[in-house]
């Protein structure tokens, strides 16, 4: 039924793309004024992508 988690069936994101990420994080926590504004931008950052993994695991187990 559920596929088990194996470390070798990890996708692992290249440079580029972490490079790009990190780059879009940077300008939305240099952005922001209070640390309100840090912590909402880095929520949102966090939300995001825990709902892209989600996403990814369901696909992977259909």
């Amino acid at each position: 039924m559920s596929q088990s988690l194996d470390p070798k069936n990890v996708s692992v994101m290249d440079d580029t793309e972490l490079t790009a990420e990190a780059e879009l994080l940077e300008e939305n926590f240099e952005s922001a004024d209070t640390l309100e504004d840090f912590t909402k931008a880095l929520m949102e950052s966090l939300t995001s992508k825990l709902h892209a993994n989600i996403d990814e695991i369901f696909k992977q187990n259909k």
